[in-house]
């Protein structure tokens, strides 16, 4: 047998992955999901137990545009993804918070049931949300990856991201001022346009580039 038979064989001998993700619903998250998304934050928030989810569920003029969509295969929640407007608190911005916040979202958490990896899931759940995003009106779209979480720097490539250098943040032009978001020593901060128009720009005194077109 040669070479590039073994290895058509050894791939047909490996298990299958199950793949759900055309057999999953995608559904906004329920307080009766809480105990699951909790257990499939488990390996994507520090105390997952802790995270305050209290704000997916109130109106979004109340909790800065948050959303949040739970992935149901056969009664159980295998995958969830939430995401809020930008909260910047800085005095003297020459565009309101709460328009800064319809325009720029935080994806917050993005999680998939360990079994059900590799399927698809993932990239399903990111990119609706962000779909819903863009309807409700926002321009730019940003993440952090935390340390350690090497993986997810070809994941969030391969769908469209901007992985930014860690501790660098992220510049973005909020009406005439360059600021730099998360800028945090232990961060990698990712970012994609959801419109046409915004896009990385050049700006003098300011050594990586500037989003700009978002706010």
């Amino acid at each position: 047998m040669g070479r590039a038979s073994r290895r058509r064989a050894e791939r047909r001998a490996q298990p299958k992955r199950p793949t759900i993700t055309g057999s999953a619903t995608l559904r906004p998250m329920e307080r009766r999901d809480l105990p699951e998304v909790r257990e499939l934050l488990k390996d994507v928030a520090d105390n997952a137990s802790s995270q305050n989810l209290d704000i997916y569920f109130g109106e979004p003029a109340d909790n800065r545009f948050a959303a949040c969509l739970v992935a149901e295969y056969k009664g159980e929640a295998v995958g969830v993804v939430g995401g809020v407007g930008l909260n910047l608190a800085l005095p003297g911005l020459a565009v309101p918070r709460t328009e800064i916040a319809r325009r720029i979202r935080l994806l917050d958490f993005l999680a998939v049931r360990p079994a059900d990896r590799g399927a698809g899931l993932g990239a399903l759940l990111s990119s609706t949300l962000l779909d819903r995003f863009r309807a409700d009106g926002a321009r730019l779209t940003v993440t952090y990856l935390a340390p350690g979480r090497h993986e997810l720097v070809p994941v969030y490539s391969a769908w469209g991201w901007t992985i930014g250098e860690r501790g660098a943040g992220l510049p973005v032009q909020i009406g005439p001022d360059p600021l730099v978001i998360a800028e945090n020593p232990a961060l990698r901060t990712a970012w994609k346009a959801l419109v046409p128009g915004v896009r990385p720009t050049s700006l003098p005194g300011i050594r990586i580039p500037v989003v700009t077109g978002a706010a």
